[in-house]
């Protein structure tokens, strides 16, 4: 038993109850850490946005972009890790977003954000005096999982405000609770409505009014009394305006005295600048949504929440419900439960071959092994931080017909010695030196082929990085079981187990084998040729291969977006969506859903692409009963959409997987002018609408829209000692309402809103003859002082990196692929480019320019994976040509992956991709311990042919075993929406690989060492 050095087998055989006691706490270390580690739906990646927005009430769009957009947008180019800056600029706002490069490290996005801030607080003082300071929105990604939605049957709506902060309030206790906003709340005002021509008749001007409701609302100090002893304070009654108190008040004017009411109507409204409204099944309602901490327990938060609003239930009054719109808790319980179910389908799958293949007792020490695996798994994921997630799940999976290998390897090994006649703990022990080493690199090599998953520097590298993370901790785990446990299990179970010698007889398939490696290397030419050109081939196939970025989800969310021209008012975008939820209400697939009206919804799931505010949009929530429905749905609401609602911009998809996108076939035109941009954008899109393939085409930037232009003449207007700013205010109040007080009721503030009458303000006609108070008192109509003329202007610029910007924005008709439509458009594009004037360019975007991204950043990581790859070839081999021939052997899995992936149908994506790179590091291992074992007998003295035909006999069976193990461990998860395309990939790629591993390679490595054999014979 004594090799010569240390035998790490041999020492765990010879410690059992130490190893043992090891292994007991291994599996309660891994229990423990299975319990406590956190559980969610995906893993959480850094949204690397945040959102500046300002405000300059009263400026148009270009003096926004001039004075406030542009010095913005200068500012944050000079942050680190800038990417891009984008901007959205209406009427007295503007929104800048500013995007920070996919390979931030997520760490210095927080530092980043901070400089933002502090840029900003900079910037304040070299705006207009009326710009509002610079607001920054770095909690971009916060994430809403559960959101309850309150509707009040026979509450006024402050009354249901008060009951809505209760609630929120009692939320708040929840243990893990996070940031809780309140969606849909609709602020009142009171409205005093007037007639222009009647308080002028009267002799009375709106400043008359707003002085006598102020002057009545004034909180001042009354004085306090002090005597010798204490101090008494004077309180006058009064101040305390409410609505009833408005209608009692009185002003003086020409000598008379005129209740307020006589010119004047009171009316409580919402407020007048409408807010984003609430929907719930149809009826309104205000929202409240809930974020848990990071790194909580989502199950455990979810199970809390609804134990305490259980309580809050029981204490609400009738008339108030509570409908839970979003339960990302039972979403992420439902999403563990069925990844726990195929994993545990995946054991038993792997275990079967186990047995098959090896029997009861050898079948037995592999199945030991894998508990044992997992165990320390599950530890070192708790080490690290990695909960139970999409990814996390699905890389446990993957890992499982992974980590079963090196205890194959093991017994394998130890059986082959017990064949020969060994006894059991020699040969237990045999096995270390044997296997332990080719074990290690090849272990290192299969962890190499996932370093551009963890290493990728981008949002989807950062997405996917508990799968690196996760398969190199089982695999080390599967290395330092099959080294220390598996031996020691071996002697336990294999003791008194009755080993026939190796040579007593032989199975079909080694039969079959031996014929097949007797041919290939007979006809080793042929074959080489053979392969090539299958190869040739599978590289030809390759361009008929779908592509796409990652796949839709398989939540039963439907998301449906409207987007109404520019210009549209909130009512009108009401009464659309209106129209939507009585059709929606008729489905029976439709389990519930939630409107949002004025804005996109709430982020209730982190691969969101959210919309901004805006009365013009709406985006509605439905949930289907199942997949099934929500597929039937979409296929139904599209073809709705399309036909009554075709006057509008509409879309309907899935949830996303993966960063986000939003619609994903996009093209954006720059340039130095907007209006320029906006037509080559329309002509652009014209281009695109050629391939019926292309649907839903839309710009972000509608037509410039109609205005009244008040042309002030400047002459007049001093004559009567008026002002622009004067007329400006007059025109506001009377149009928009001017806030000259403010009810203060409990723990609200009601605007008392001073305006002119809805008749007045709807009658274009009579803007010419709105009266204006002189500062003499006099009254004159506008038109004296200003002339009027109709006019268009852009209600929105956009802008990127400082330049005008407009996307032409659609979607491909179902079973359609967007990088395929992109790939047929491009000379078309390329064509209109060209066209174009110096300054103007067209860009793509969308799904493809976030695939390239993903791409890129898995590329730029791939020289790192192939020198380390090289490097522990080396180390094992060290041999230039042998490292060589194994890395040879990689890409011939590509046969196998087009093979699996074209005649399914299934799309060659980010999640393929990950897979085929990973499947390198596999092919690889099993050719470094078939030319390792070569090597082996050629030191034994065998002649070359011998050498090749021994190692491949006997190594053909741990080679069959562990790809089979792979192979039918992936099936599983070959049914995940998310996981389907990298199960394809590596099914295929195995199956290819593992045939060519043992025809090709043998006949290459005779190749090798028969061109080693001449030149030393060259060389004596």
């Amino acid at each position: 038993m004594n090799t010569g050095k240390f035998n790490l087998s041999s020492w765990a055989i010879a410690h059992q109850q130490l190893v043992s006691f090891l292994l007991l706490i291994i599996m309660v270390g891994g229990y423990l850490s299975f319990t406590t580690l956190s559980r969610d739906e995906d893993p959480a990646f850094t949204i690397k946005t945040a959102v500046i927005s300002a405000q300059w009430p009263g400026a148009t769009p270009e003096e926004m972009v001039s004075l406030v957009t542009e010095p913005i947008e200068k500012s944050v180019q000079e942050l680190p890790w800038f990417d891009s800056v984008e901007s959205q600029t209406r009427n007295g706002s503007t929104e800048v977003t500013l995007n920070l490069r996919d390979d931030t490290p997520p760490e210095q996005v927080k530092p980043v954000w901070q400089q933002l801030r502090k840029k900003m607080q900079d910037i304040t003082a070299l705006l207009p005096e009326q710009v509002t300071p610079p607001v920054v929105n770095d909690e971009y990604d916060a994430t809403y999982g559960t959101i309850f939605g309150i509707t009040a049957d026979g509450f006024t709506l402050s009354e249901t405000r008060d009951m809505v902060d209760n609630i929120q309030r009692q939320l708040r206790t929840v243990k893990d609770i996070g940031k809780t906003i309140q969606v849909g709340i609709q602020t009142e005002q009171v409205v005093l409505s007037f007639s222009a021509r009647q308080i002028a008749s009267m002799g009375i001007s709106p400043d008359d009014i707003i002085a006598a409701i102020r002057h009545n609302n004034a909180v001042t100090p009354s004085g306090t009394l002090r005597t010798k002893n204490d101090r008494i304070s004077v309180d006058v009654t009064g101040a305390q305006m409410t609505e009833e108190a408005l209608k009692h008040i009185h002003l003086t004017a020409g000598g008379r005295t005129v209740a307020l009411t006589d010119i004047v109507s009171i009316e409580r409204t919402r407020e007048g600048t409408p807010s984003p409204l609430f929907h719930v099944n149809g009826q309104p309602a205000i929202g409240i949504a809930v974020a848990m901490l990071p790194g909580g327990n989502m199950l455990q938060f979810g199970h809390d929440l609804d134990l305490q609003l259980e309580k809050i239930k029981s204490d609400l009054p009738h008339g108030i419900n509570i409908t839970k719109i979003a339960n990302q808790p039972a979403i992420v319980d439902e999403a563990v439960d069925g990844f726990l179910h195929v994993l545990m389908e995946a054991i038993v799958i792997v275990l079967a071959v186990s047995f098959v293949s090896l029997g009861l007792r050898a079948g037995l020490v592999v199945a030991v092994a894998i508990p044992i695996v997992l165990a320390l798994t599950f530890t070192g994921m708790d080490l690290a931080g990695i909960g139970l997630q999409r990814i996390s799940l699905g890389a446990l999976i993957i890992a499982l017909g992974l980590l079963v290998d090196d205890a194959m390897i093991t017994i394998e090994s130890m059986i082959s010695h017990l064949e020969k006649g060994e006894p059991l703990r020699k040969a237990a022990s045999s096995a270390f030196v044997k296997t332990a080493f080719p074990m290690l690199t090849g272990t290192l090599v299969m962890i190499a082929g996932f370093i551009p998953v963890g290493f990728a520097k981008s949002m989807a590298g950062e997405y996917c990085y508990s799968l690196f993370a996760v398969i190199f901790i089982s695999l080390i785990s599967s290395w330092v079981v099959a080294v220390l446990f598996s031996p020691l299990s071996g002697v336990w179970l294999l003791s008194g187990a009755i080993i026939r010698p190796h040579d007593e007889s032989k199975g079909r398939l080694s039969r079959a084998y031996e014929s097949l490696i007797e041919l290939t290397l007979k006809h080793r030419m042929a074959v080489t040729l053979s392969s090539i050109a299958l190869l040739g081939l599978s590289v030809w196939s390759s361009q008929w291969l779908k592509s796409e970025f990652f796949p839709a989800s398989d939540r039963p969310e439907l998301l449906i977006s409207l987007t109404l021209p520019e210009n549209s008012t909130q009512q009108l975008t009401e009464r659309e969506t209106h129209r939507l939820e009585e059709i929606l209400n008729k489905e029976e697939g439709v389990k519930q859903y939630s409107s949002y009206i004025g804005t996109g919804a709430v982020r209730f799931y982190l691969p969101m692409d959210l919309m901004s505010d805006a009365e013009n949009i709406a985006q509605l929530v439905v949930v289907a009963k199942d997949l099934e429905s929500r597929n039937a749905l979409q296929a139904k609401l599209s073809a709705v959409l399309r036909d009554r609602f075709s006057d509008i911009v509409t879309r309907i998809s899935p949830l996303e997987l993966g960063p986000p996108v939003g619609w994903p076939l996009k093209y954006r035109v720059t340039g130095p002018d907007f209006n320029q941009t906006r037509i080559y954008a329309r002509q652009l899109s014209a281009v695109m609408a050629k391939d019926p393939r292309v649907t839903g085409l839309n710009l972000t930037a509608g037509d410039p829209q109609r205005s009244i232009v008040v042309n002030i003449n400047q002459a007049s207007a001093s004559m009567v000692g008026l002002t622009t700013e004067q007329i400006s205010n007059v025109l506001n109040m009377f149009y928009s309402g001017l806030p000259v007080t403010e009810l203060r009721e409990q723990n609200h503030r009601t605007d008392v809103v001073l305006q002119g009458s809805e008749v007045d303000r709807k009658n274009l006609s009579g803007l010419e003859g709105t009266l204006i108070t002189t500062p003499d008192g006099a009254k004159i109509p506008l038109s004296q002082v200003a002339s009027f003329s109709w006019d268009l202007k852009n209600p929105m610029i956009q802008r990127r990196d400082r330049e005008a910007s407009v996307t032409v924005q659609g979607d491909v008709i179902s079973g359609q692929n967007v990088d395929s439509v992109v790939s047929y458009l491009a000379p078309a594009i390329e064509q209109f480019r060209q066209k174009l004037p110096v300054g103007y360019t067209v860009a793509v975007s969308g799904a493809s320019e976030e695939s390239d991204k993903g791409n890129d950043s898995l590329m730029s990581v791939l020289p790192v994976t192939v020198i380390i790859m090289l490097g522990v070839m080396m180390v094992q081999l060290q041999s230039y040509s042998r490292v060589v021939l194994a890395t040879l052997m990689a890409p011939f899995g590509f046969i196998g992956v087009v093979g699996a992936l074209l005649p399914t149908g299934t799309p060659l994506g980010f999640v393929a991709l990950l897979g085929v790179i990973a499947l390198s590091g596999m092919i690889i291992r099993n050719a470094i311990i078939l030319i390792a074992e070569v090597d082996e007998n050629l030191k034994a003295g065998q002649s070359n042919t011998d050498s090749i035909r021994n190692a491949a006999l006997h190594r053909a069976r741990p080679i069959m075993l562990t790809a089979c193990a792979a192979i039918f461990g992936m099936i599983p998860i070959a049914r995940q929406v998310f996981w389907g395309p990298m199960a394809f990939a590596i099914i295929g790629g195995l199956v290819a690989a593992t045939f060519f591993t043992l025809t090709l390679l043998p006949a290459l490595l005779s190749y090798l060492l028969e061109y080693e054999r001449r030149g030393q014979q060259k060389g004596r």
